[in-house]
């Protein structure tokens, strides 16, 4: 299969994709949107046959694009938009390839971009906390239509399994996590699954003017358990900003819900996923404006959050 990328230049797609949308419209402007690794994203500005412009995101998965369920994802958005979480809204699926011989997605614009130089450090954390509650808040009845294998216990226990092999390269921390992993999966505490994102942090939020306006990137969202998603974000708050933001974030996460037992084994899990690919995520930094954001700087925070995990691992962390 060819890749995704290549078919977003097909004229005769794009020429049939924008007359399906708007009828008698004209695309005007093409442009990529920054920041994705696991997609393509194009927003497409169009004047419709009375003149006015509109602009409309053109999604295509670029990783397991053989795998890539758009059905699901465009019914996952469906629930979102229904349940007033903050996101794109569906407008055309063509799980078909009808336009660009592989699936595709056709999402609202979203005015804003991803947010990594915030004026306020508060708003921003307390921003991406009380949108994470939003998704959170959504129960497994209302995601009835999906086929994935929820995500918690025994879904953590194969990925532990399968990192064995790599952790004994990746060096003692790695080690110690991994064997902190394996003796305490069988006493964490379960809560409740909800709707996990399950890529959750800021690259994947979009703002304007100070606000967060929208969640994107559902591909991958799995009934799971919440603290997957809280983890990630820290330990994504770690490698751009350092542990202090990360705690603000989780602070601002206890406030608009209620505390959660057990985080540090999720900071564990979700920090060794990051220890062992940090290193290809910088792309995605950078694209975002990152550019201080070196391997070494990175590195060195998430090396610093773990072993401080590890170390309080008896302690977690709790509510304000």
């Amino acid at each position: 299969m060819a890749h995704p990328s290549k078919r977003a230049t097909s004229p005769g797609g794009l020429a049939q994709l924008v007359q399906h949308l708007t009828p008698g419209g004209r695309l005007v402007r093409m442009r990529r949107l920054r920041g994705g690794l696991g997609s393509r994203m194009h927003v497409l500005e169009i004047d419709d046959a009375a003149g006015n412009r509109v602009k409309l995101v053109l999604r295509r998965r670029i990783a397991d694009p053989d795998e890539n369920d758009t059905a699901l994802e465009f019914k996952m958005l469906q629930v979102l938009e229904a349940e007033r979480v903050p996101a794109p809204r569906p407008i055309l699926l063509d799980q078909d390839g009808r336009y660009f011989g592989a699936p595709a997605l056709v999402l609202s614009y979203l005015r804003g971009r991803p947010l990594y130089a915030p004026t306020s450090m508060t708003g921003w954390t307390d921003g991406l906390a009380r949108a994470l509650v939003m998704v959170h808040a959504i129960t497994p009845d209302r995601l009835a239509f999906s086929r994935r294998s929820p995500f918690l216990q025994d879904a953590m226990r194969a990925e532990i399994a399968q990192r064995r092999e790599e952790v004994v390269e990746a060096g003692p921390l790695a080690r110690a996590v991994q064997e902190t992993l394996d003796a305490h999966l069988d006493s964490i505490e379960w809560l409740p699954p909800t709707l996990t994102h399950d890529d959750y942090w800021p690259g994947n939020t979009v703002w304007y003017r100070g606000r967060l306006v929208g969640i994107i990137d559902w591909a991958d969202a799995v009934v799971g358990d919440r603290r997957t998603d809280v983890a990630q974000c820290r330990v994504d708050l770690v490698l751009s900003h350092g542990v202090e933001v990360a705690n603000r974030f989780l602070q601002a996460y206890f406030v608009a819900a209620a505390p959660m037992p057990d985080l540090w084994f999720f900071d564990l899990f979700r920090g060794l996923r990051g220890l062992l690919s940090y290193e290809r995520w910088l792309d995605g930094y950078h694209d975002l404006g990152l550019k201080h954001l070196t391997a070494d700087l990175a590195g060195s925070r998430l090396r610093q959050f773990l072993s401080a995990t590890l170390a309080a691992r008896r302690a977690p962390l709790s509510g304000p």
